[in-house]
């Protein structure tokens, strides 16, 4: 019997309930409280994550999430994944005590100041380590286990070979997940410095074929000389265009299914679904997607194409394969 967890993004109490309903066993999120917003805005600098609709926005509502995972069996996990000033900190800190005080699970993190205080404290909280960490190898896992880390989540970087390497050397003290659906970029999450301006407003739900129909988002900026995402803008050597990314989750899905058996069998059981801030449709739809493939045998490969086609309303293609 295969043994693994599919993680799953929320973006508020309501969207638990379906996403465990579809064969989740943990839920993530972020929370913007309306004290940060209007202090620092509703950019990424709380969680890698633009604008309030892609977090939860009181304290209220962490007691509300305790309470339903621990009633279906589930666990939960709060993200702050950003680095932050000296004047952002102690708000973070605060953060965490409510969170640990409703009975919060884990908390995924990147800045190093955060894991020092839960240590100092003696939090019971999980450490999580974020892709933003960087986490590339070995020696890296050796550094932060002095930190009482319980997983780390592997680069979207990293080959199957490499990640085969990874956790034989590291070996099975920490926890390993990989990110098998949406949002793979071609530069690398722990380096990013790209100003992100975009704002997902409430999405447009349509009864037309393809994904772009059903879960096409309405987006905007507040920024009135927003161009774009700084990496998928033009990039130009000596006046000749070079590279133009194009990373659209809503016509053609990054994807690892084809993958899921192997890293299962490596020991990375801890299976990650990006996206907050997308439709709760889409994503208890990718959950029910991906535990299909889980249960399928893993040489019927055609099946899993097929299936992916039924759920994405497109064909899957070699250059939307996460670790291939």
């Amino acid at each position: 019997m295969k043994t693994y967890r599919i993680v799953a993004p929320i973006c508020s109490v309501d969207e638990i309930e379906p996403v465990l309903e579809a064969g989740a066993s943990e839920v993530y999120f972020g929370i913007m409280p309306e004290k940060w917003e209007r202090e620092y805005g509703s950019m990424d600098f709380i969680t890698r994550r633009q604008n309030r609709q892609a977090h939860i926005a009181s304290y209220d509502d962490l007691k509300e999430i305790v309470h339903i995972v621990n009633d279906r069996n589930a666990t939960a996990t709060l993200v702050l994944n950003a680095g932050y000033s000296s004047n952002q900190i102690p708000f973070v800190f605060e953060i965490l005590k409510q969170w640990e005080t409703c009975g919060g699970h884990a908390v995924m993190v990147y800045d190093i100041e955060i894991l020092l205080w839960l240590n100092s404290t003696g939090s019971k909280l999980e450490r999580q380590l974020s892709v933003m960490s960087g986490v590339f190898n070995s020696h890296s896992i050796d550094f932060f286990k002095q930190f009482n880390i319980s997983r780390v989540v592997l680069p979207r970087e990293l080959s199957l070979s490499e990640i085969d390497e990874f956790v034989r050397s590291a070996g099975q003290e920490v926890g390993y997940e990989s990110i098998v659906m949406f949002q793979k970029c071609e530069f690398i999450d722990a380096f990013c410095q790209f100003y992100h301006a975009v704002c997902y407003q409430p999405y447009v739900v349509e009864n037309c074929s393809g994904l772009s129909g059903k879960y096409l988002p309405v987006i905007e900026s507040y920024d009135p000389y927003y161009e774009g995402h700084g990496c998928q803008m033009d990039f130009l050597c000596k006046n000749r265009k070079i590279k133009h990314l194009e990373n659209n989750d809503f016509q053609t899905p990054y994807c690892a299914a084809c993958s899921l058996d192997f890293l299962l069998k490596k020991g990375v059981n801890n299976l990650k679904i990006a996206g907050r801030g997308y439709p709760v449709k889409l994503i208890a739809d990718t959950v029910r997607f991906i535990k299909r493939t889980i249960e399928r045998p893993a040489t019927q490969s055609d099946m899993i194409k097929s299936d992916y086609l039924l759920t994405f309303g497109c064909t899957c293609q070699l250059m939307n394969c996460y670790y291939q």
